[in-house]
C-alpha cells in the first residue's frame, strides 16, 4: 500500500510539474532584447515619455476597460468603456516616435461584437503599430466570445491580434482553444522562468507589474519581446 501511495504521489508530482513548467524555459539574461511597457492611462497630467529611456522601445496603452455598472451589491453588470486618456496618449506616442500598441480589457457578459465595435471605433491602427491586443483575465468571461473578438479583429485589421493573459490562466482556460493567435503572457520574473517564444507562440513576456520609472508619474508593467529584432519588425502592422 505504501508503495502504491508513493507511486501515485510521484505521478501526481510529474503531472503538476509538467503543467507548471511546460512551455517555460530558464529566464534569459540577454540585455539586448526589445523592451517595452504597458500602462492603464490613469495619470491625469502629461506623461513624460522621455523618462522611459531603456524601457521604452514600445508602449502599449489600454484603449477599452471593463467596468461593473451595477450598483446592487453582489450583482455584476459589466460594460466596455473607452479609456478617456487613450486618444491623448495614443497621439503623443506617435509624436514621440515610439512604437505603440493598444489593448482591450475583455468584459464578462458583453458580446464579442459589442465589445469589438467599441474597440474599432476607439483605436485607429497604422503602419508600424503593434497588432490589436485582447486582455483576458476574468474566468467569468465566455471564452467562445473571447475568440469571436479575436476573429473580428483579425478580419477588420487584416492582421492576427495578440491574446494577453496570466500564464496559468492561459493554460487553464485559453490554451486548448487557441490554435493560431500569438500570445503575451505574464509570469513574474521571480519565478526565474520565462515563456518560450515558439512553444506556444508567445511573442511578449510581461515580467513585472505596477512599478515606477524615474519621473514617469504612472505605474507601469515591464515587458520584453521574446524573439529577435527581425521577428519584432515582422510582428508590426505593414
Amino acid at each position: 500500500m505504501k508503495k502504491l501511495s508513493l507511486l501515485i504521489s510521484i505521478i501526481v508530482l510529474i503531472i503538476i510539474s509538467y503543467f507548471t513548467f511546460s512551455n517555460l524555459e530558464i529566464k534569459s539574461e540577454n540585455r539586448n532584447r526589445i523592451k517595452g511597457i504597458d500602462i492603464s492611462n490613469q495619470y491625469k497630467g502629461n506623461l513624460k515619455w522621455s523618462e522611459l529611456k531603456e524601457f521604452g522601445d514600445f508602449v502599449i496603452l489600454r484603449a477599452v476597460r471593463a467596468i461593473d455598472t451595477c450598483k446592487t451589491k453582489c450583482i455584476e453588470k459589466f460594460a466596455s468603456i473607452p479609456d478617456k486618456k487613450f486618444n491623448k496618449n495614443w497621439k503623443s506616442l506617435k509624436n514621440n516616435k515610439i512604437i505603440r500598441g493598444a489593448y482591450h480589457f475583455f468584459a464578462p457578459n458583453v458580446s464579442a461584437k459589442t465589445q469589438f465595435d467599441i474597440f474599432k471605433r476607439t483605436v485607429k491602427l497604422e503602419k508600424g503599430d503593434l497588432p490589436p491586443i485582447l486582455d483576458v483575465e476574468n474566468r467569468k468571461c465566455d471564452m467562445n466570445e473571447v475568440f469571436k473578438w479575436l476573429e473580428l479583429a483579425k478580419t477588420h485589421f487584416k492582421v492576427k491580434p495578440i491574446l494577453y493573459s496570466e500564464y496559468f490562466f492561459y493554460k487553464l482556460f485559453l490554451k486548448n482553444k487557441n490554435n493560431s493567435f500569438p500570445i503575451w503572457l505574464y509570469i513574474n520574473e521571480n519565478f526565474f522562468m520565462e515563456p518560450s517564444f515558439k512553444n506556444p507562440n508567445c511573442v511578449l513576456w510581461q515580467y513585472k507589474q505596477d512599478k515606477l520609472i524615474n519621473d514617469f508619474q504612472e505605474k507601469v508593467d515591464f515587458n520584453v519581446f521574446l524573439g529577435k529584432n527581425e521577428d519584432f519588425k515582422n510582428l508590426l502592422i505593414k
